[in-house]
């Protein structure tokens, strides 16, 4: 191609600025800009065998590898700078853009030289192939096809290569310069596809269309390809094309081998090429390029112009044609240089802003990387351990900005104090068989209200009104109330009398083992150590998942030295030494919580005589229901409370009102049956005194002595007192009897079966149950007492053996395990903070991005073309 003849930019009216403008963008090119910034570009597509690669040297001026089927396996973009004064010549490069087992674009675009420059046009085509081949075969170093003979290409991969790829997306790139070499930018992507040879993957028919719409996206001029051979609606290139540009603004339609069509053709295609069919707002030219026969020939460029314009001057459809300005390669190349600098120019002040973006956007990036490490190792390292150490404390202290952690620690807590509450023991003051036998005695009983204490008697009444509200329903009615499943079983008066019983060892009568309310105890505390356990074991979560943040976020940039796995492993240790402690601490806690003990004998008291109460009033709704039951008299509804009518309660009228002795006997009242065993009936009348020795016989009748018989004074004695005692309670009951009777009446008004004093005395009879009523209120008392000590206690050492405990020995564990207190702390402290090579190459990466970014938007700042 001469000088003369060349047909490009530099022959255009707009030659100067299109120069300077392509020029330009050439620029930014051989710097890289391309990976910061959407440079203008022409994008050449077209369908397979559509006259692409012909129309791509037809632009360029070189020969590109030909062969049957597929010509173009990868993208290459031509990169055209005309150079006056200085010999033609070609560098080709490799751009790998993407990872082609996953199809993923790369973080680091690399673009590498391939080969030695080229000045002999004739062996650009043999070194494209193996240019061509080393990007189909990643898995071998590309420096090996530099070389590569290209007539041993066949169908086995070369260079021992495990697997050929059918495409690609990574880039061949021509940068490409001389005096006869117009002034253009374009990419020739591979022909779209709609089948696959056999044994050929079909997923490449999806990777060449999705690499095709990749590329014509944005600043392209799309040079769509479209051969005369085939209807222009079956050419799925022009779909791909019209997707990406639906009003046809950027598309430039290049017709191909017109000398094939057959007669009476013509006039579908002239009607394209007018613009009245599928109109685009650039249009449509027209070229017709050498054929198999003339490429044979060896044609040269500035042959293959003459005979193409020949071929339309002699033919007299195209000749006769109102747009003979769109046939033929000139008359294409004139357009789009006119067509690539008005892009160009029109993209400017977008480019600008582009390039100050991504200035912007790699001075973040480098900021957010660690910075250059100082000359003196050991400071450097002691500087993290402490800056780690003080923020670890900060969230263990939970201050504002650091609340993470102890937020985390909240609910866990709380939970533990809901699982210790559940294990309250759920006595029952009936036996089961009662129950069932009389089921209106299932009224709400609740578990006294937390927050109660052992303070003054304002709180203890609020206190007593929450065990007014205890629940004393069965498993299944708990399990509707509640919602839950997992409530402790019942345990029923009777049973509590068997355990007891199965305590008794050498007890005096009315006398209750300790063991037996001990052992009742223990079994309500048998699930508080695994709750503890399981508390700790999700604080023990928290805290290691927050320190596994804080390692990696202050020492995470030296994973590929041993630092990091150091820091690991000594926090690890420091985490498992201070968990074996907390552990121990729990047990040993659990342990003392086994031996009942307390001094809060206020709240004590409190709680057992509430509960008492409430066990007593439970029994004696069961006494008024099977009274009313044997009467048929109606009868107050279970749950609702009656008025008790003045001195029901007065130790005169209800001997049982008084609180319980700790032997169990009521004071005062009558001698009942004792509820363990039962004493002999020499235990229950007095022995009379006597002078007498025992075993000898009394004196006989009529015998007289000295004094008085002792026996028969005694006898006397008893005999007179009994009349004074029966005189009276003769006079008590004549003087009791009106109030008796009308005691009777407020009884039976307020709704309890009496009618006479038969029904009264067996109302306020002795319950054979009140001993383990007393043992019920006593053991649940107490747990009341522990509880309220156990849920503080177990969190308090969590946190402090625990949680805190690290934070305290963090920053001297970490110190010692890294060697900073040893004679040799600057050399370890060296080795240890050897940088990541992926840190250091991420930084110098983004310091040449930014370096390379700088020179573009200098470029675009300065140009004033």
């Amino acid at each position: 191609m001469s000088t003369d003849t060349a047909q490009g930019i530099s022959d255009t009216p707009y030659a100067k600025r299109t120069r300077e403008l392509i020029k330009l963008i050439t620029q930014l090119r051989g710097v890289g800009a391309q990976a910061d910034v959407d440079l203008p570009r022409i994008a050449v597509i077209g369908n397979q065998s559509a006259g692409k690669s012909s129309l791509v040297e037809a632009l360029s001026g070189i020969t590109v590898p030909r062969s049957s089927g597929t010509c173009t396996r990868c993208p290459m973009e031509c990169r055209l700078t005309q150079s006056s004064g200085e010999p033609w010549k070609c560098q080709v490069s490799l751009r790998i853009e993407h990872n082609d087992e996953t199809g993923k674009r790369l973080s680091e675009i690399r673009e590498k030289k391939f080969g030695s420059l080229i000045t002999d046009p004739s062996l650009l085509e043999d070194v494209l192939r193996r240019a061509q081949l080393a990007i189909l075969n990643p898995t071998v170093d590309h420096g090996k096809f530099v070389d590569f003979d290209v007539s041993r290409i066949g169908t086995d991969p070369p260079l021992g290569s495990p697997k050929q790829l059918q495409f690609s997306k990574n880039v061949v790139c021509l940068d490409l310069s001389g005096p006869e070499v117009t002034d253009l930018s374009f990419i020739d992507l591979p022909g779209i596809i709609s089948n696959v040879a056999h044994g050929e993957d079909r997923g490449n028919i999806d990777l060449v269309r999705n690499l095709v719409m990749e590329h014509i996206q944005g600043n392209c001029l799309i040079l769509l390809t479209l051969t005369m051979r085939d209807d222009i609606e079956n050419q799925s290139a022009g779909f791909l094309a019209k997707q990406v540009d639906p009003k046809g603004r950027r598309t430039i339609g290049v017709l191909t081998k017109p000398d094939t069509l057959q007669p009476g053709e013509e006039q579908m295609w002239l009607n394209v090429l007018e613009g009245r069919r599928h109109p685009l707002f650039h249009g449509y030219y027209m070229t017709k390029q050498p054929g198999t026969k003339e490429l044979s020939e060896k044609l040269s460029w500035e042959e293959a112009r003459a005979r193409e314009k020949e071929y339309f001057e002699t033919t007299t459809t195209w000749a006769n044609s109102s747009a003979t300005n769109r046939l033929g390669t000139p008359n294409l190349t004139k357009n789009l240089s006119r067509l690539l600098s008005g892009l160009i120019d029109q993209t400017l002040p977008k480019l600008r802003l582009d390039a100050t973006r991504s200035r912007e956007s790699a001075r973040a990036l480098l900021s957010k990387l660690p910075p250059p490490l100082s000359d003196n190792p050991s400071a450097e390292l002691l500087r993290m351990v402490t800056n780690f150490s003080t923020e670890f404390r900060n969230f263990t202290n939970g201050l504002s900005e650091f609340a993470s952690l102890i937020q985390k620690c909240k609910p866990a807590y709380e939970e533990f104090h809901e699982r210790i509450k559940e294990t309250a023991p759920d006595f029952r003051p009936y036996t089961e068989k009662e129950k069932k036998k009389f089921p209106a005695m299932t009224s709400k009983f609740k578990d006294p209200e937390d927050g109660s204490d052992d303070s003054e008697d304002e709180d203890d009444e609020e206190e007593e009104e929450s065990v007014e509200e205890l629940d004393l329903n069965d498993d299944e009615e708990a399990s509707q109330t509640t919602g839950r499943t997992d409530r402790k079983k019942p345990m029923y008066v009777d049973e509590v009398k068997k355990y007891i019983q199965s305590s008794l060892t050498r007890e005096l009568p009315f006398n209750v083992p300790f063991s037996a309310k001990e052992g009742l105890i223990r079994q309500s505390m048998e699930e508080w150590e695994p709750a503890a356990l399981d508390c700790f074991k999700i604080i023990r979560e928290a805290v290691a998942e927050q320190l596994d943040l804080l390692v990696d976020t202050h020492f995470g940039r030296f994973a590929r030295s041993s630092l990091l796995d150091t820091v690991y492993a000594v926090v690890q240790r420091l985490i498992e030494k201070r968990q074996d402690e907390t552990v121990d601490r729990i047990k040993w806690l659990m342990r003392l919580e086994r031996r009942p003990y307390t001094q809060n004998h206020h709240y004590l008291t409190t709680y057992r005589d509430k509960f008492l109460s409430k066990y007593r009033g439970e029994r004696r709704k069961k006494n008024t229901i099977q009274a009313s039951n044997k009467n048929g008299n109606p009868m107050t509804p279970v749950g609702q409370s009656s008025p008790v009518p003045w001195g029901m309660d007065s130790p005169i009228m209800n001997p049982y009102a008084s609180p319980m002795s700790n032997a169990g006997v009521p004071p005062g009242g009558p001698p009942r049956a004792p509820l363990l065993r039962q004493p002999t009936r020499s235990n229950t009348m007095p022995v009379p005194p006597t002078g007498q020795p025992q075993g000898q016989p009394p004196p006989p009748q009529g015998q007289r002595q000295g004094r008085p018989n002792p026996q028969e004074q005694y006898m006397q004695q008893m005999r007179e007192q009994q009349e004074q005692q029966n005189m009276m309670q003769r006079q008590q009951q004549q003087q009791a009897a009106p109030n008796l009777e009308n005691l009777i009446s407020q009884l039976a008004a307020a709704g309890f079966p009496v009618q006479n004093s038969a029904d009264l005395e067996r109302l306020f009879a002795g319950d054979p149950y009140e001993e383990v009523l007393i043992v019920m209120a006593e053991v649940r008392a107490y747990w009341q007492v522990s509880y309220k000590r156990v849920i503080d206690i177990v969190p308090l050492s969590i946190d402090e053996d625990f949680v805190v405990g690290l934070a305290q020995d963090a920053q001297d564990i970490l110190m010692e395990g890294l060697g900073l207190t040893g004679l040799d702390a600057n050399k370890q402290a060296g080795e240890f903070l050897a940088e990541d090579p992926e840190i250091v190459a991420e930084r110098d990466q983004l310091m040449s991005k930014l370096a390379r970014v700088d020179d573009v938007w200098e470029r675009l700042s300065k140009f004033k073309g």
